[in-house]
């Protein structure tokens, strides 16, 4: 019979090495609840451990996260700061632009009236004078005032003037004295009229571009 089968049936076992529990059962017992708070302590402490290290990985993730933010709050501040100064400077170029383009126009237009008007008037004697003076010109963004016939000459400005004279009027000899004026284009004596006071008549003068004022030559335009 074996050891074990002696164990299993209760029978007498000879040979076997005697052994007896001398420990009382409270102290076995207390030797297994240390065990088991052990094993709850070290519990507690991994689970304290793990909490901890999440504290701290959240802690720095979120530290990492808004100092990315910051970096990129600071690059679009940046970016809006530079954006502000190209609206600036491209404001700043369309307005030059525009002061370019108006002042481009007006030199194309403007005339000296009262550089041009005095040597038609100087051709006047002293009992030759002037009863009314009207002046029309091209405009900036408007047709031109183009040729007024077949056999006119181009003109840039128009002068109309109604001459009041004692005597018979001689509108010949002034045309013959304006066509020497360089500023000349041709000229039209449109009508005469005798009234009590004397003769009236109406003359259209017009002029060439050499009227013009041209404050602002073609280089400085273009610059």
């Amino acid at each position: 019979m074996s050891r074990r089968d002696g164990r299993e049936t209760g029978a007498l076992v000879y040979g076997g090495v005697p052994r007896a529990h001398l420990m009382p059962p409270e102290v076995a017992m207390q030797k297994k609840e240390r065990g088991r708070r052990r094993g709850l302590v070290t519990a507690v402490i991994a689970v304290i451990a793990l909490t901890v290290a999440g504290i701290v990985g959240s802690t720095f993730i979120a530290t990492a996260s808004e100092a990315q933010l910051a970096a990129e709050r600071r690059i679009t501040e940046e970016l809006l700061v530079t954006q502000l100064e190209f609206a600036e400077v491209t404001q700043v170029r369309g307005q030059l632009q525009s002061i370019t383009d108006v002042r481009a126009q007006l030199g194309t237009v403007e005339v000296l009236w009262r550089e041009s008007l005095t040597p038609y008037l100087a051709v006047l004697s002293a009992d030759e004078l002037v009863d009314t003076l009207t002046f029309q010109s091209d405009a900036p963004a408007q047709p031109a005032l183009g040729v007024t016939g077949p056999l006119r000459a181009p003109r840039t400005a128009t002068i109309r003037i109604v001459i009041s004279t004692a005597e018979v009027p001689t509108p010949q000899t002034w045309y013959r004295a304006w066509e020497k004026i360089e500023t000349f284009a041709d000229a039209s004596i449109d009508s005469v009229t005798f009234q009590e006071s004397g003769y009236k008549t109406a003359v259209t003068i017009n002029l060439n571009d050499l009227a013009l004022a041209q404050r602002f030559g073609v280089d400085e335009v273009t610059e």
